[in-house]
């Protein structure tokens, strides 16, 4: 018997080796990735230096243990334990809270101390940063307004916010409370006239008064459900904002529902093996209002992950002619043109806007635009000659600095750049970081003088000949008289305005 036990035991150890070996090489079992941010090693080069200093060997095990069959399953199987018998977990960007309320630690600490102690210990220079920017803002709204671009804030509130009662007692943050954003904007916006909406007010009121959930027990994010109420008042501020008749969103009934993606995405960061009980979330089908003759305006959002709910609930096809989402300013998504912010035209991009939303979160606050707002300013105000003029002293101050002459020259070799190009580079970087060092009329409180002429050539051109088919559609909705001709066209022709309006936009794009 005691040797039928180490035989089984053999075959048992033979078997799971080959299975871990052939799932390793091959992967042929599908298994469910592991959620959150995570970079796996790449196979390394053998070569004779990396074996002789030992590198390939180290790089080689961790290849091995980033790639190990069935990682995945260990990795759940182990959080599971940690979390069952020991309620905890491995992920510091998770904190647990009263009856298993997930958080984001972002938000616990803007909570306990304010999260101004990730970019300064001093109130003061918070308070300073925060009082640029929103003058900035100011004149980047009014400069827009010339063009009738209207841009404006979109302030969510943190969970943190809307239920503290949940939050995790405080063990880790201990410093003063600091300058919160939320606190400055809202009082200076308010003095500035700047264009807001204010849902962390809206929320607060909304908490015991309405029959669906603000936020999920283990999401970050609003609910998918609440964001759909949210979008609805967009549009009507939209609306009035900008004076134009936009396609408006009918929200169905509620319904219960198995837990959708975002309101499980702390949950879903723990990679546990069983979900986290939760009670069944409310979510609501929405669909377009057909209105033949509502405009479909160019809509830029820049901002943080709270847009994505927006994305996965809202027709926005429908709504806008197009809506690129510039993800804290860098990656850009919803945009055939583009990927990034750094390959835009951005003097093009300001006039093909219709509306500007600034999306941001309590927290996501402390960086308001990620430096959209300096650079827009800049363009707004000074043609391309300008502010290359600019530059060019700039470049004289780079090449005058041993030391970050160099850096530059480094930076040239490791992005396979001429240093020309990387000296223009930095140069542009540092007048968009700080333009008012650069442009005194920029400085204060008062309305710069300068305008960027080309703006203005852009957008006339831009309105004499739509150069697609949707900006030729719009020009039609605009032109009143136009638009009356097309609907007795329409009923002789038996089709609706909306067809109408298309053909003739077509017809104008093939003949102009």
């Amino acid at each position: 018997m005691k040797k039928d036990f180490h035989k089984i035991m053999f075959v048992a150890t033979i078997v799971l080796m080959a299975l871990l070996t052939v799932q390793t090489l091959t992967g042929f079992i599908h298994l469910k990735p592991l959620k959150g941010a995570m970079t796996l090693s790449e196979m390394p080069k053998l070569t004779y230096k990396s074996y002789v200093d030992n590198t390939f060997q180290r790089e080689f095990e961790q290849y091995a243990k980033d790639h190990l069959g069935f990682r995945e399953w260990a990795l759940r199987l182990y959080n599971q334990y940690v979390w069952s018998c020991y309620h905890t977990n491995s992920n510091s960007w998770v904190l647990v809270g009263d009856d298993n309320w997930l958080y984001e630690s972002e938000f616990v600490m803007d909570h306990y101390e304010s999260a101004m102690y990730k970019y300064t210990n001093d109130p003061e220079v918070m308070k300073e940063t925060f009082e640029k920017e929103a003058l900035r803002l100011w004149k980047v709204q009014e400069l827009l307004k010339e063009h009738d671009v209207h841009i404006f804030v979109n302030m969510i509130p943190g969970k943190d916010v809307i239920f503290p009662e949940h939050l995790p007692e405080n063990t880790e943050y201990f410093e003063p409370d600091g300058v919160h954003a939320y606190d400055y904007y809202k009082k200076r916006f308010d003095e500035l006239g700047i264009n807001y909406i204010d849902n962390v007010e809206i929320f607060k009121k909304l908490k015991n008064n309405v029959d669906y959930q603000l936020f999920t027990k283990t999401g970050t994010h609003w609910s998918n459900i609440a964001s759909d109420y949210v979008f609805d008042s967009i549009i009507n501020y939209m609306e009035v904002l900008g004076n134009k008749n936009i396609t408006n969103i009918a929200i169905g009934e509620k319904y219960q529902a198995r837990t959708r993606e975002p309101d499980d995405d702390l949950g879903q960061l723990l990679n546990l093996t069983f979900r986290i009980k939760s009670e069944p979330n409310l979510y609501a089908d929405v669909t377009a209002i057909d209105d033949s003759t509502a405009l479909k305006p160019y809509f830029i959002t820049i901002g943080d992950s709270y847009y994505w709910n927006f994305v996965y609930n809202i027709p926005l096809d429908k709504i806008f002619a197009k809506h690129p989402y510039w993800y804290y300013n860098s990656t850009i998504y919803f945009d055939n043109e583009h990927t990034s912010t750094v390959e835009l035209d951005l003097d093009q991009e300001l006039m093909r806007a219709d509306f500007i939303m600034l999306n941001y979160c309590t927290v996501q606050l402390y960086k308001l635009g990620n430096f959209f707002i300096a650079k827009a300013l800049t363009h707004l105000c000074y043609d391309k000659q300008t502010i290359d003029s600019v530059a060019a002293n700039v470049i004289n101050g780079i090449k005058s600095n041993p030391e970050w002459y160099q850096s530059i020259v480094e930076k040239a070799q490791n992005n396979h750049v001429s240093v020309e190009e990387a000296l223009y580079n930095d140069a542009i970087y540092v007048i968009n970081l700080e333009p008012e060092r650069y442009f005194e009329e920029l400085r204060g409180e008062k309305m710069p003088v300068s305008r960027n002429k080309d703006l203005v050539k852009t957008s006339d051109n831009a309105t004499a000949a739509p150069n697609d088919l949707q900006n030729m559609i719009n020009f039609i909705y605009s032109d009143q008289n136009w638009l009356e001709d097309l609907k007795k066209k329409a009923e002789q022709n038996g089709i609706t305005l909306q067809e109408q309006v298309e053909l003739d936009a077509r017809w104008m794009l093939e003949h102009q």
